[in-house]
C-alpha cells in the first residue's frame, strides 16, 4: 500500500511539473509545440527520477542497508512474489475442504511473512530460511498434491503419497509459524521490555501511594480516640464538685 501511494505521489508531482513547464516554454519563451512538449516530458521524468532516488535513499537509511544489499533483497522478494502467484493458482483448483483449509493456512502465513519483509527489507535476513527453503517446498508440494488429488485415481500408492504430502504440509505450517516468530522476534523483545518498564512504573506508583496513605494515618489519630479523650475530660470535671462536698 505504501509503495502504491508513493508511486501515485511521484506521478502527481511529475504531472504538475509537466503542466508548469509546457505553457512556460510555449508561451513564455516562445518555443515550438514539439520543443515545449519535449522539455515538459524531460522535466516530469527528471522530477520522477529524483523523487524515486530520494525515496530509495530514505528506505536504505531507515533499514540500514547498502544499495547492493537492497538490490539483492529486492530480487529475492520479486522471485518470492512469483512463487506466491503460483500458490494462489493452486488454491483455485482445490476441491477438498481439508486441502483447502490446509493450503489456506499456508497461504496466509506465506503472505504475512512476504508483506512484512517487503515493507521492511531489513527483516529479510531473519527470514532467509523462509525465502530459500520453506517457500519453495510449500509451492512445489502444493502443486503436486493438488494435481494428484484431481486425478481421482483409486490406487493405494497414490493415496499413501497424498497422505504423506498432507503430513509434510502440516509440518510446513509449523515451520512457517516459526519463521514468522523469527521475523517478529525483535518486536516481541521490544514489547516485553516495554511491558516490564510499564509494570515497574505501575508498582512504583502504587508503592508511593501506599506510603503516602500510611504517613497520613500516622499523623492524624483516629476519630474514636479523640472522642474518648473528650469524654474522659468531662468525667474528671464532674468529679470535682463531689470531692468538695
Amino acid at each position: 500500500m505504501r509503495s502504491v501511494l508513493t508511486f501515485l505521489f511521484r506521478s502527481l508531482i511529475s504531472l504538475i511539473i509537466v503542466g508548469i513547464i509546457w505553457p512556460t516554454a510555449y508561451f513564455g519563451f516562445e518555443q515550438s509545440f514539439l520543443n515545449s512538449s519535449l522539455l515538459a516530458i524531460l522535466g516530469g521524468g527528471l522530477a520522477n527520477f529524483i523523487l524515486k532516488k530520494r525515496g530509495q535513499n530514505k528506505l536504505l537509511k531507515e533499514n540500514q542497508l547498502t544499495k547492493k544489499e537492497y538490490q539483492y533483497i529486492a530480487q529475492n522478494v520479486k522471485e518470492a512474489n512469483q512463487k506466491i502467484k503460483r500458490l494462489n493458482k493452486v488454491l483455485l483448483s482445490i476441491r477438498s475442504f481439508r486441502a483447502a483449509k490446509l493450503l489456506g493456512n499456508l497461504q496466509r502465513l506465506v503472505k504475512q511473512i512476504y508483506q512484512i519483509v517487503k515493507k521492511e527489507p531489513k527483516r529479510f535476513y531473519q527470514a532467509e530460511r523462509f525465502f530459500f527453503y520453506h517457500l519453495d517446498s510449500v509451492v512445489e508440494l502444493s502443486e503436486r498434491y493438488v494435481f494428484l488429488s484431481r486425478q481421482n485415481i483409486k490406487d493405494l500408492e497414490v493415496r499413501k503419497s497424498l497422505s504423506e504430502t498432507e503430513e509434510t504440509l502440516e509440518k510446513l505450517v509449523k515451520s512457517l509459524n516459526e519463521d514468522l516468530l523469527t521475523v517478529l522476534s525483535n518486536d516481541i523483545e521490544t514489547l516485553n521490555m516495554e511491558l516490564d518498564v510499564a509494570r515497574q512504573t505501575h508498582d512504583l506508583q502504587n508503592g508511593f501511594m501506599e506510603q503516602t496513605q500510611n504517613q497520613n494515618l500516622i499523623q492524624e489519630p483516629p476519630q474514636s480516640i479523640k472522642i474518648n479523650f473528650t469524654d474522659q475530660a468531662r468525667r474528671e470535671k464532674n468529679k470535682v464538685p463531689d470531692e468538695r462536698r
